[in-house]
């Protein structure tokens, strides 16, 4: 039996203690991914569509909400995180407090129309102001505000709490097993809950509020962070709130964008999100739509698609230790270019949809793990979180504006557009991405020497 002590912090742990740290943290990013970024972005299109609601307000509830929330948000929460010291440590009070309202708007979403029905029934105002879709559309916009803005904390503390508490002999590994469990989350919920979306979307919301509140509850409980040290004083001896509020943000805005290379990397992954956003919200109802797909074979294309990307996120981790993930990451955009080109004018079958759905989860998985090695060799170590924050941040605000004029062109165009909009954006960032990795040069990442650009 392994007698060794590993240790993170102030936190040790025999090897029986990091498994179980470790499993608590996998269930709770399993639970959380299905829940929050498949399960609601999925079903609510559907439901959307399904009262009348323009495509336009899909996007705008889906996409540009969300963003501006995060926008605004994500930089607060993270710095508040950074810096707040409790008993139980600095991420845990947000997840406890966030986890119960997450559950509870996830019923809600789920149970939608039969509340309104309910409430229709029971109060004759209802019926005189507002016809039965409008006031269910209405309900599902409220309470995906209310989610998003909860979610906002799980979503940004729950993947700082890794780093404070799994031992770095561990991480490397862990990361590749999340990132496994994930993918495979993603087939599983495709195979087996997708076809059953329109009849039993109540349920399904109801099985995962229920397993999501368990889940956090279990981390809040069992997973301990270790005692950290003093918050770094942002202006020493002012004991002004805005003073000191405006000190931080001047830091926080020199340090993000004050150098040309940071910007301009910023931009391009902006670009990169962009370029999926009509997919990631459209792809369902064009295929249910315009090729005449059931919910059972776009479920069963995704969950294979989702398999096959597990084994390129596996591989493509391998070749990231020998080849630049900037090179890759731009190579994947080329892909995504010429992809979203045949797509257009080939996939109007079940068979096409297929191939072309397969070979762009394909891509898309080279594409964000490519990104994700990207900003841990190109981030300053030292302030990791913050300049992820202002990528979050600028990601946001393209996203906000983007989310609008994609719902608007998808309205005018028709779903097909979706090929359209990514092969366009796609360009961009990666013209782009294509100077950044100029400047990288500059900066010794040639020659293995690269030092992050102060500004």
């Amino acid at each position: 039996m392994d007698k060794k002590v590993y240790s993170i912090g102030t936190l040790n742990y025999s090897l029986k203690g990091v498994i179980a740290v470790s499993l608590w943290l996998l269930w709770g990013g399993l639970i959380y991914h299905v829940s929050c970024s498949i399960l609601v972005p999925t079903l609510i299109p559907l439901l959307l569509d399904r009262f009348g609601a323009s495509s336009e307000l899909i996007a705008v509830v889906i996409g540009s909400i969300p963003a501006g929330m995060n926008m605004v948000m994500n930089p607060v929460i993270s710095t508040a995180s950074d810096r707040t010291r409790t008993r139980w440590g600095r991420r845990i009070p947000f997840l406890a407090a966030a986890a119960p309202v997450i559950a509870l708007m996830l019923l809600v979403l789920g149970w939608a129309p039969q509340i309104v029905e309910a409430a229709m029934r029971h109060i004759p105002l209802l019926q005189e102001r507002f016809s039965t879709a409008a006031a269910i559309i209405g309900l599902i916009i409220g309470a995906s505000v209310v989610f998003q803005f909860f979610n906002l904390f799980i979503g940004t503390v729950f993947f700082y709490l890794y780093p404070d508490v799994i031992p770095r002999e561990f991480i490397g590994r862990f990361v590749s097993v999340l990132m496994v469990i994930l993918g495979g989350s993603s087939a599983a919920f495709n195979f087996f809950f997708l076809q059953y979306a329109r009849e039993y979307a109540h349920w399904i919301y109801t099985g995962f509020a229920a397993a999501f509140l368990l889940s956090f509850a279990g981390i809040c409980l069992f997973v301990k962070e270790g005692e950290y040290p003093p918050a770094e004083a942002v202006a020493p001896g002012d004991k002004a709130l805005l003073r000191r509020a405006a000190a931080l943000i001047r830091m926080y805005v020199k340090d993000c964008l004050g150098h040309r290379f940071f910007v301009l990397l910023f931009i391009g992954i902006a670009l990169t999100q962009v370029s999926t956003l009509c997919r990631n919200i459209f792809n369902l109802l064009f295929a249910i739509k315009e090729l005449g797909l059931t919910e059972a074979q776009y479920g069963y294309i995704m969950g294979v698609s989702a398999l096959i990307s597990v084994g390129f996120v596996l591989a493509t981790g391998y070749v990231l230790d020998r080849v630049s993930p900037l090179l890759i990451f731009m190579g994947s955009g080329v892909l995504v270019i010429f992809l979203n080109f045949f797509g257009y004018f080939m996939v109007h079958d079940y068979t096409a949809f297929f191939v072309i759905g397969i070979l762009m989860a394909a891509v898309y998985a080279i594409q964000n793990v490519s990104t994700g090695v990207c900003l841990i060799q190109l981030f300053p170590a030292e302030k990791y979180g913050q300049f992820c924050s202002a990528n979050a941040s600028l990601n946001c605000i393209f996203m906000m504006f983007a989310s609008y004029f994609g719902g608007f062109a998808i309205d005018r165009f028709g779903y097909r557009f979706i090929f359209v909009w990514d092969l366009l954006f796609t360009i961009l960032a990666t013209g782009v991405l294509l100077r950044v990795y100029r400047l990288w040069r500059k900066l010794g990442g040639a020659t293995g020497n690269y030092v992050p650009p102060v500004s």
